[in-house]
C-alpha cells in the first residue's frame, strides 16, 4: 500500500503526513517523571456529539417547572433511578448505577462557557481548543499537554502512540504547534492490515542536498514514524484481551479496543472516542433513550472489563458535549440547541457524587437557555493538575492560556500518590453542612453529602436512641469542600438513629431509619 492511499484511507493520522514542522519553534521543558505519570494514568474522552439533552440525563423531578417546560417529553418520575432527593438519572442509565453506588461516578452540573455560541461547528471547535467564545486557537487543548511531555517528538518520537483516537476524523484536539502528536484509528487489526499490505518502507531516492531536502527528510521520517505505531498497536492488540462481552454498537467497540490494548500493555495516555446523534430536535424520548442505553451499556461494560482486568485504578472517563438543550420543548417532540448541561466523570480515582446545583428553572440567559455554573475549562484544569500532575503555571501558559478554579474531582491516593493533594483554588463550601440521608428509610445502605466551610476537625458519629455510639465514620482534619459519606448498617438492627456532625464552630443532627 502506497502511503497516499493510506492516508485516504483515513484511519491514521498523526506522526505521519499531516504534520508540518515548524523550524525554530523553541522546545518546550520536558520532564521524565510526567511522562512517567501519564503512561499510567489514562484519559478517556467520550464526546457525546450533537449536544446532549442534560435536563433529561440528569433529572430534577422535584421542581415542577421541568415538567411544565416539558409537557410530553418529560420522564416521568416513577420511571426515574432516584440518586438524591431532587435528581434522578434517565431510566437508560442503569448500568451506571453500580458506578454511582461505589462513588467512582461524578456528576458535574451546569458546564458551559460564556456567551455560548449554539452553531455545533464552532461550538464543537471552542470545546476542542479550550478558547474564548471570541477567539480562534488553531491547536487543541490535548495536543498542546503532550507537546509539554514530548516536546521534541518530531525529530524523536516517543516508542508508544501518545494518543488515540477513534470514531471521528476531526483533528483538532491532535493538533499542536508542532504538528499532530496522536494517532486515529478505528480497528487495530484492520490498521495494521491497511499499513503492513504492501506497504513500501523504504524511498527509493536520497532528498537533494539543499533546504528543501532537509524539510523533505523529516517529512520522510516523520511519515515512516506513523506506519512503525502500527506495529506496537497489533502487537498490543494481539497480547490483550477483554473479559466481558461489550454491546454491540460503536461506543462498546471503541472501548473495547482500548481495555484491550491497555491489557495488552500500550502506554498511551489518551484515549478520544466518539458518540454520535444527541441533536434530538425531534423524536427525542425514543431516540434519547437509545442513545443513552448505548453510553451507558458501554461504559458500564467498560469498568467492569478494567476491573477484572486490574487496570481500574489507572482510567477516569469524561464525557463532552458542544452544548446541552433548551430548557422548554419545541413543537417536535424534541429540543433545540442550548447552552449549560451536566458532564460525568467516571473512575476509580474520581470523588463520586453532585458537583454544583441543580439547574434554575426559572432564571435563563438570554437566548432563553439554562445559565452555566462551571466553565468546562475547569474540568480540563482538574484533569491536568490532579490527574497527571501537571504544574498550574505549565498549565495556564502552555496548555489553556488561562488560570480555571479546579474542582475536587480526583481523589489522589493512587498507587503513585498515597495522599490526596489538593492544590490551587476549588469550589469552597458557603456554609457547613449535613444533609438528609438518601434513601431514608433504607436497607441496609444510605449516604449522606456533608459541607465544610473552613478546613479544620471533623467528628461525625452515629448514634442509637439510647445514645450508644454505633459508628464513628469520620474524625479527623478536613479541607474545606464537599464530601461523601456512605453508611452500611447491615449488621444494625431496625430502629432510629441519630447521626451527629460537629466541628469548632458547627453543631447538626439528622435523623435516619433502618427497617428490614
Amino acid at each position: 500500500m502506497k502511503r497516499r492511499q493510506f492516508l485516504r484511507n483515513s484511519l491514521a493520522v498523526g506522526l505521519g503526513s499531516m504534520l508540518i514542522p515548524k523550524w525554530f519553534h523553541p522546545l518546550l521543558a520536558q520532564s521524565e517523571s510526567l511522562r512517567e505519570l501519564a503512561m499510567n494514568r489514562i484519559l478517556v474522552v467520550l464526546n457525546l456529539g450533537g449536544g446532549n439533552d442534560g435536563l433529561n440525563t440528569i433529572i430534577p423531578f422535584e421542581d415542577d417547572e421541568y415538567y411544565n417546560l416539558r409537557p410530553t417529553i418529560a420522564i416521568p418520575q416513577n420511571e426515574l433511578l432516584t440518586i438524591t432527593e431532587t435528581l434522578g438519572l434517565h431510566p437508560a442509565m442503569a448500568p451506571l448505577m453500580d458506578l454511582w453506588n461505589d462513588e467512582n461516578m461524578a456528576i458535574i452540573q451546569n458546564v458551559g462557557y460564556d456567551q455560548q455560541d449554539l452553531s455545533h461547528f464552532r461550538s464543537t471547535d471552542i470545546w476542542r481548543s479550550a478558547s474564548d467564545v471570541d477567539q480562534i486557537i488553531s491547536t487543541g487543548w490535548v495536543a498542546r499537554y503532550l507537546e509539554t511531555l514530548y516536546s521534541d517528538y518530531v525529530e524523536n518520537p516517543p516508542e508508544e502512540p501518545m494518543a488515540l483516537q477513534q470514531g471521528s476524523t476531526d483533528g483538532l484536539l491532535l493538533t499542536g504547534n508542532e504538528g499532530v502528536p496522536g494517532v486515529i484509528v478505528d480497528d487495530p487489526s484492520i490498521f495494521y492490515y491497511l499499513v503492513n499490505e504492501t506497504y513500501e518502507s523504504e524511498y527509493n531516492n536520497d532528498p537533494p542536498e539543499t533546504a528543501g531536502g532537509d524539510e523533505l527528510s523529516y517529512v520522510r521520517q516523520i511519515d515512516n514514524n506513523s506506519f512503525v505505531y502500527a506495529g506496537v498497536i497489533q502487537a498490543a492488540a494481539e497480547a490483550g484481551q477483554n473479559t466481558v462481552e461489550y454491546p454491540n454498537n460503536s461506543v462498546g467497540s471503541q472501548l473495547s479496543i482500548i481495555a484491550k490494548l491497555l491489557s495488552g500493555g500500550l502506554y498511551t495516555p489518551i484515549f478520544l472516542t466518539h458518540h454520535y446523534g444527541f441533536d434530538t430536535h425531534n423524536n427525542q424520548l425514543n431516540d434519547h433513550n437509545n442513545l443513552l442505553t448505548v453510553m451507558s451499556n458501554s461504559i458500564g461494560a467498560f469498568f467492569q472489563d478494567l476491573e477484572n482486568l486490574g487496570l481500574k485504578d489507572r482510567v477516569v472517563l469524561l464525557t463532552t458535549s458542544e452544548f446541552g438543550r433548551r430548557p422548554f420543548e419545541n413543537g417536535s417532540d424534541g429540543t433545540d440547541h442550548g447552552a449549560g448541561a451536566p458532564q460525568l466523570l467516571f473512575g476509580k480515582n474520581v470523588r463520586g457524587g453532585i458537583y454544583g446545583n441543580n439547574p434554575n428553572l426559572n432564571d435563563f440567559d438570554s437566548n432563553e437557555n439554562l445559565l452555566h455554573q462551571f466553565d468546562f475549562r475547569q474540568l480540563y484544569a482538574t484533569l491536568l493538575d490532579d490527574w497527571f500532575q501537571v504544574s498550574p503555571t505549565e498549565i495556564e501558559s502552555s496548555i489553556l492560556f488561562q488560570s480555571f478554579n479546579k474542582l475536587p474531582l480526583i481523589d489522589n491516593r493512587h498507587p503513585q500518590n498515597p495522599h490526596p493533594v489538593y492544590k490551587g483554588k476549588e469550589v469552597i463550601p458557603e456554609q457547613y453542612e449535613l444533609s438528609k440521608a438518601y434513601p431514608n428509610p433504607f436497607n441496609p445502605n444510605t449516604r449522606f453529602h456533608y459541607a465544610v466551610k473552613e478546613g479544620g476537625f471533623v467528628d461525625i458519629i452515629i448514634y442509637d436512641l439510647r445514645g450508644r455510639k454505633i459508628l464513628h465514620p469520620v474524625h479527623e482534619m478536613k479541607p474545606a469542600g464537599f464530601y461523601n459519606l456512605n453508611i452500611k448498617g447491615g449488621n444494625w438492627a431496625s430502629g432510629t438513629y441519630l447521626v451527629k456532625m460537629e466541628t469548632k464552630d458547627f453543631r447538626q443532627v439528622r435523623k435516619m431509619v433502618l427497617l428490614k
